[in-house]
């Protein structure tokens, strides 16, 4: 049975999306997993990695995450310079088992698992909706139900899934095929990512063949403003500040698209929809019914 609305399941990315908000002392957001990666490495190989070499692969999974740190180019020198070799997979292995899981676990993501103000209410709006919530993440599956033990309301969640639970996580769909097939959702076009890392978070939903939305203000990303439109297998995708216009403007907006790829016998672009806050999504998708069948071109 179907959703009362345009999607069946909205599946949330966790850290930065729903929780894990702007740490006042570096001004970033989902700073529990950034702090685990960094001290971890600390820790085990006396390496401590800037943000600027952490932040590009947020959103991953963590072990992936912990070998890109090991071989950007910088660390890889440092790396040999300290330990008469170059970093392994092995190395990120040991990182991640004898460190990383712990300092996440004890130290950092207890005390900042609490859901972003709205974020409740928003879930319960879903639900009234009959649309079903999913979690997915870079954090592996022991450490997403850590998390949602902390975060609480449960019940309003349907299914979580962690990157260790599949082949390939982001920005591989297959996440949220798990989530799909542990819910019985079939179509993948009434399926919507909402996610703060781009492009990664948002690359996961458009390659299921979903809707993706970007948000702009609570997590690792950037201000609608900074996204700029990207070429992705053949298909160009273009930012639709959702809220910066109005729904008037957006159906003229479209229709545009449309017409442009009519004259010049393109392919369709795929909006990138953006909104400032994931509590903001019932909003979204009730303008985004009142434009369903234009909207839905697109998809």
């Amino acid at each position: 049975m179907g959703s009362k609305s345009i999607i069946d399941l909205a599946i949330f990315d966790l850290g930065g999306t729903v929780c894990d908000g702007i740490d006042e002392a570096t001004g970033l957001a989902n700073i529990g997993p950034i702090n685990a990666l960094k001290f971890s490495l600390k820790e085990v190989w006396d390496i401590d990695p800037g943000y600027d070499v952490i932040l590009p692969h947020m959103a991953t999974r963590k072990l992936d995450h912990l070998y890109a740190i090991l071989t950007t180019p910088s660390i890889t020198e440092e790396f040999i310079e300290k330990h008469g070799r170059p970093p392994t997979r092995e190395d990120a292995q040991t990182t991640f088992d004898t460190a990383f899981k712990r300092i996440l676990e004890i130290d950092e993501m207890p005390g900042r698992s609490e859901p972003f103000p709205g974020v409740i209410e928003m879930f319960e709006g879903l639900r009234a909706k009959d649309i079903k919530v999913g979690i997915n993440t870079g954090f592996y599956a022991k450490a997403v139900r850590i998390i949602l033990a902390n975060f609480g309301n449960n019940h309003l969640i349907e299914s979580d899934v962690g990157a260790d639970e599949v082949s390939q996580a982001r920005p591989y769909p297959y996440m949220m095929f798990k989530a799909m097939d542990d819910l019985g959702i079939a179509d993948v076009h009434r399926v919507m990512k909402v996610g703060d890392v781009y492009p990664t978070d948002f690359l996961e939903g458009y390659n299921l063949g979903g809707i993706s939305v970007g948000v702009t203000e609570c997590g690792n990303t950037r201000p609608a403003s900074a996204w700029k439109p990207i070429t992705h297998n053949g298909r160009e995708l273009r930012p639709v500040d959702w809220f910066g216009c109005t729904l008037k403007d957006k159906d003229a907006l479209f229709r545009s698209w449309l017409n442009e790829t009519a004259e010049k016998g393109t392919r369709l672009p795929y909006p990138m929809v953006l909104i400032p806050h994931s509590s903001q999504l019932n909003n979204l998708i009730d303008e985004m019914e009142q434009i369903e069948e234009l909207f839905c071109s697109f998809i």
